[in-house]
C-alpha cells in the first residue's frame, strides 16, 4: 500500500536478535506544516517502536508547539488521537497511546496527516521513509534538518499567546 493506510509488513521471526533488531528500528519522518509560505518543515529520525502519542509529543517539540490543543492523526481511513474518557467507541478515533508507529507503516513511503488545534486547524503532512536499524551511537529521536522563517516565529508566538489566553482568560 506504500502511501496511505496500513500496508502488509512481514513480522520478524521470534528470536532474540530479531526482537532486539525490531526494538532498534528507526525511520526518517519529514514533517511539513501545510499552507505556509515559505513551507515550514523538519526532518527527524525516530524509533518505530514509539506509540502515536509519543510521535505527537515529538511533533509538538520539533515544531515548537505547546501541546494545549486537541490533535489527531489520519492514516488512510483511520483516525488516531488522545483517549477521551467516557467516549470509548463514540469518537471514531482509536487510542493513540495503544498503537505503535511500526504497526501503521507500509513498506516504502507512508503518508500520515496530523491535525493540531481543531479550531485553527494547523495541518501537517508526515512522510515516513527509510525504515532501517538505528545507529547505536545516536540518541533518538534526532532532529536532522529544518526550515524555519519569520512565519515559524510568528506561528510559535501566536500559539503561545493563544495558550496563555486560554489558560488565564
Amino acid at each position: 500500500m506504500g502511501q496511505t493506510g496500513k500496508a502488509q509488513r512481514m513480522k520478524p521471526q521470534a528470536s532474540a536478535t530479531s526482537g532486539f533488531a525490531s526494538y532498534n528500528e528507526i525511520c526518517t519522518i519529514r514533517i511539513e506544516l501545510l499552507e505556509t509560505d515559505p513551507l515550514i518543515w523538519r526532518v527527524v529520525e525516530v524509533p518505530t517502536s514509539i506509540t502515536l502519542k509519543v510521535l505527537h509529543d515529538i511533533i509538538q517539540i520539533t515544531m515548537g508547539w505547546f501541546d494545549c490543543h486537541l490533535w489527531r492523526f489520519m492514516i488512510g481511513e483511520l483516525s488516531y488521537g488522545p483517549p477521551m474518557p467516557g467516549t470509548e467507541g463514540d469518537t471514531g478515533s482509536r487510542d493513540a497511546t495503544k498503537v505503535r508507529l511500526r504497526d501503521v507503516l507500509g513498506t516504502g513511503k507512508t503518508i500520515i496527516d496530523y491535525l493540531y488545534d481543531f479550531g485553527d486547524s494547523w495541518e501537517h503532512r508526515l512522510t515516513v521513509t527509510d525504515i532501517r536499524q538505528g545507529d547505536p551511537d545516536v540518541s533518538y529521536p534526532h532532529l536532522c534538518r529544518r526550515r524555519t522563517g519569520r512565519s515559524a516565529r510568528r506561528l510559535r508566538r501566536h500559539s503561545r499567546l493563544l495558550c496563555h489566553a486560554r489558560r488565564h482568560g
